[in-house]
């Protein structure tokens, strides 16, 4: 089966769109866009929402089961070590070894960039956000949920992942901060008065 990794990726990324549509749906029923405003700040949350829940979708998919059961496991696996790499660096230099295999460019890339818009839409349309600290600690806040939940549901939990995550993060975060010094108008089309 040597183009299992394509299929299961074009798999995950069809539920992962699906998902993304149910939420637009949902929220452009509840939120009702068209009549606030500023509108290019609803049409970023129409995006950046159901962007989000896609994401989760994905990073979250696992062996869900009764709370005792995952409790068991995760401690299971903590003692025996299994699915847990825990070395810094250790996957990213294997998947760098191995670029020409579309698993590895796959894991590399999709672990940094889909975390850019977290860190681009956070200060974007949250001020409180545009401070370095706080974003930084939400960039770290939502890897690192992620990975221990998936601690929880039999998936692997890595540390590479939190390094490429908030590495995404802070590009998106980057991203903002350039364009904002560039654009400081931006504002008064993305926050709240």
């Amino acid at each position: 089966m040597k183009n299992w990794p394509l299929i299961a990726f074009k798999k995950d990324l069809r539920a992962g769109i699906i998902v993304a549509l149910i939420v637009l749906a949902v929220w452009l029923l509840l939120r009702r866009p068209w009549k606030r405003r500023p509108l290019p700040r609803e049409i970023a949350l129409g995006l950046f929402i159901p962007f989000m829940a896609a994401l989760l979708y994905l990073a979250l998919d696992g062996d869900w089961a009764n709370p005792v059961s995952m409790l068991r496991s995760a401690w299971t696996r903590l003692q025996t070590g299994d699915k847990l790499r825990l070395t810094p660096f250790s996957t990213i230099a294997k998947q760098l070894g191995t670029l020409h295999k579309f698993n590895s460019v796959t894991q590399l890339l999709g672990n940094t960039l889909l975390f850019v818009p977290w860190g681009f839409c956070l200060p974007l349309l949250w001020e409180r956000f545009r401070r370095p600290l706080r974003m930084v600690g939400m960039a770290l806040l939502l890897t690192c949920a992620i990975e221990c939940t998936q601690l929880f549901i039999d998936r692997y939990f890595e540390v590479d992942d939190i390094l490429l995550n908030f590495a995404g993060s802070m590009l998106g975060a980057g991203t903002w901060r350039v364009l904002h010094r560039r654009w400081p108008e931006m504002d008064a089309h993305f926050l709240t008065t």
